[in-house]
């Protein structure tokens, strides 16, 4: 093909393309209307409106002053309730005192591992006879998978307590198997 022939085949198809706008656009289009964009009618702003709109939204307008009076009367109140909290706070720490003094105490528990039990399980019952606080079931887990003692430990009836560590727990549920 020659310049003049690749030109005149270029031109062909704009003008075709312009045919086809041309019987898209005003001939088959007839009597529809491109959409008009989504317009919000504005009513003015008065007071009945701002009023209606604060009744459906179940809001109340106040002026500066009482706002302002709202406003010292919650800090005042915030205030009482942080000194309050304080006094209740320091009693608090007394009760817990006395509290963890009778916590402390020992909690002897008789542990039954059957065939079957996982470590996971294992630990679950140890947890719900208060033996290890529930943040310490993740540690016990652990501390078995990563001793690798899983495999060792032993079927039957163990007495553990409350003051062992995960360390003695764990040799003692494996018949004193040394890692």
């Amino acid at each position: 093909m020659t310049k003049n022939e690749i030109r005149g085949f270029a031109a062909g198809i704009l003008l075709t393309c312009a045919v086809f706008a041309f019987f898209y656009y005003l001939i088959f289009n007839q009597g529809e209307q491109k959409p008009m964009k989504n317009t919000v009618k504005q009513t003015p702003l008065t007071e009945a409106t701002v009023t209606q709109y604060l009744a459906s939204h179940h809001r109340k307008a106040i002026d500066l002053d009482a706002y302002n009076q709202w406003l010292s009367d919650t800090k005042k109140a915030t205030e009482q309730a942080s000194k309050e909290k304080t006094k209740t706070d320091k009693n608090s720490d007394k009760e817990k005192n006395d509290k963890s003094s009778s916590e402390s105490k020992k909690t002897s528990y008789k542990l039954h591992i059957k065939s079957g039990m996982t470590p996971g399980d294992i630990s679950n019952e140890l947890v719900s006879a208060k033996i290890l606080k529930s943040n310490q079931k993740q540690d016990f887990d652990s501390y078995l998978h990563k001793n690798k003692l899983e495999k060792y430990v032993q079927l039957g009836s163990f007495n553990v307590s409350s003051d062992m560590s995960i360390q003695k727990l764990a040799q003692v549920i494996t018949k004193n198997h040394s890692n």
